[in-house]
């Protein structure tokens, strides 16, 4: 939703850890967090910049359409100048999981919106990873993607057969790192693929094909946990979790993972274009 932006199995060993954690099905935790996601659109139309501030965590940063990086300062200066403008806006369908003091949040958005002067609505799928800070629920990191314009009939679909074949995609993916395949990765990797580190830098395909021709990443194993995945046209979101072997740098990275993908369907393939994840043990 209101995205001023807009690991699969990869480079989620860039981000930071938590305590390692079981999903939880505590609804008061699962509704804070729909109310946090609210609570962002309302505070959007309202110019509401404090509430804005509170909702989005100081080391909030995300990668535009465009592929340059945007942290928490230039959100939020984008809106106090007006240079971004959310006049009105419908939350669709939202899924959210809990990890402990992490949760992964996706749904659709419709909205009405102006952007430097030009009218930017549309209906959108997005995603969020939230972390709980001294109580309250954040937003870490962010990606989202237009699906169809203002006043499209909703694409969503439900086929079982689109969805499988996603998940077998993701699976796909580890293999191919297992594999060391860097062929393979680099077709499931579109040209303008991103994610962030834990740092808030950005982190290009370019480099990440480098870490495993180098040698300097391995993927041993890995188990993937149940997936959800969203399909709206040409664009999926899918969450999970992993339980991996990896070793960086000759250091052994193993663990748990939750992690986000947002595709895109290019020339009738699926690719990858962003991955937001965080490291849970």
């Amino acid at each position: 939703m209101r995205r001023t932006t807009s690991m699969a199995i990869l480079l989620v060993f860039l981000m930071a850890a938590i305590p390692s954690q079981t999903q939880s099905k505590d609804a008061s935790e699962i509704d804070a967090v729909r109310r946090v996601e609210q609570a962002m659109g309302d505070a959007m139309v309202a110019d509401d910049i404090d509430k804005l501030n509170q909702i989005y965590a100081d080391s909030f940063a995300t990668i535009g359409s465009d592929g340059k990086l945007i942290t928490k300062e230039a959100l939020l200066a984008d809106f106090e100048s007006f240079h971004d403008k959310l006049e009105w806006f419908e939350n669709g369908p939202m899924d959210v999981q809990i990890f402990g003091n992490v949760a992964v949040a996706q749904g659709l958005v419709k909205e009405k919106r102006i952007r430097n002067g030009k009218d930017t609505s549309g209906q959108f799928l997005w995603q969020d990873l939230l972390q709980k800070r001294n109580g309250r629920w954040v937003v870490w990191r962010s990606a989202g993607a237009r699906v169809v314009a203002a006043g499209a009939p909703n694409a969503q679909l439900r086929d079982p057969a689109v969805v499988a074949a996603l998940k077998q995609f993701e699976n796909s993916i580890g293999d191919a790192m297992v594999a060391n395949d860097i062929e393979k990765l680099s077709q499931t990797y579109a040209e303008d693929w991103a994610t962030i580190t834990s740092s808030g830098k950005r982190f290009t395909r370019a480099e990440l094909l480098e870490d495993f021709k180098s040698g300097n990443h391995k993927l041993m194993s890995f188990e993937n946990g149940p997936m959800d995945v969203q399909v709206i046209g040409d664009v999926a979101i899918v969450q999970a979790s992993v339980t991996e072997k990896r070793i960086q740098d000759g250091k052994d990275i193993s663990g748990q993972f939750v992690y986000m993908d947002l595709l895109k369907k290019r020339d009738g393939s699926w690719v990858v274009v962003r991955t937001i994840g965080v490291k849970m043990s």
